[in-house]
């Protein structure tokens, strides 16, 4: 994925900048920003990966990156993103290294947009910066997600993870995955709760619903998709979907 931008988003004298950014099929190897980010597909999906865990962002989704947080981005179609770059000490907002999914309101959509398009050199008392600024207040104020994946740390853990992307629609009871990486599935339930604070099966739905995510995003139906992530049934899969989310698939793509 090839990105160029006007300038270093860091040195701008503005205290939030950013651009509309068109990103082919392809990945941005890991990276940081002083200044925070939030990112928002307009079309597509986009994947940000950091050495904690992994967040799924279609278009009804923006994802807020705090400064300082190293992170892969990986678009698989073509994306149509926008990007905004926060001052870490102009505006009161929460600091350290996260991640944070949050709905996008048709009013913060729009926002977004509109500050894509203003220069990099603005003052803060200006027009330009009380535009920011309700920006800001509405992001405050706006749901968080639960569209995050953690990851464990030790490295069985992390080969079953490599399988079950590969295939997930696998329904292999842990004992056998467990026994597919030489580990007990007593071994392999403690370490997803040490680092992930989830259980292995809890987890384990949570990845498939977000790989649903994406392919739900690009418009394919929803008995198609749960049945390749490994649900019985459209229902299901719906009811799933619902007790993670808080909505069905219809209305969580609702901007």
């Amino acid at each position: 994925m090839s990105i160029i931008r006007q300038t270093d988003p860091d040195l701008a004298a503005a205290p939030l900048v950013g651009q509309a950014e068109l990103w082919p099929p392809g990945s941005m190897a890991p990276h940081h920003h002083q200044r925070h980010q939030l990112m928002y597909a307009a079309t597509g999906v986009v994947h940000v990966l950091t050495a904690v865990g992994e967040w799924v962002l279609p278009p009804s989704r923006a994802i807020w990156i705090s400064g300082s947080t190293e992170h892969e981005l990986i678009a698989k179609r073509h994306t149509d993103t926008r990007v905004l770059y926060i001052d870490t000490s102009t505006y009161q907002m929460p600091v350290g290294e996260y991640c944070v999914v949050i709905g996008v309101t048709p009013l913060v959509r729009e926002l977004i947009s509109a500050c894509t398009e203003l220069p990099w050199d603005y003052q803060v008392e200006s027009p330009e910066g009380r535009l920011a600024q309700v920006l800001i207040d509405q992001i405050r104020a706006l749901h968080q997600d639960s569209a995050d994946l953690p990851l464990p740390s030790d490295p069985r853990a992390l080969r079953i993870v490599d399988i079950l992307r590969r295939e997930p629609a696998n329904r292999e009871p842990l004992s056998e995955l467990a026994s597919r990486v030489g580990a007990s599935p007593r071994t392999i339930e403690r370490l997803f709760q040490k680092d992930t604070h989830l259980s292995f099966g809890i987890w384990r739905q949570r990845m498939r619903l977000l790989i649903a995510i994406e392919r739900l995003a690009y418009g394919e139906s929803v008995t198609n998709v749960a049945l390749d992530v490994g649900y019985e049934s459209a229902s299901s899969f719906v009811a799933a979907f619902r007790s993670v989310f808080g909505n069905t698939p219809a209305r969580y793509f609702k901007t």
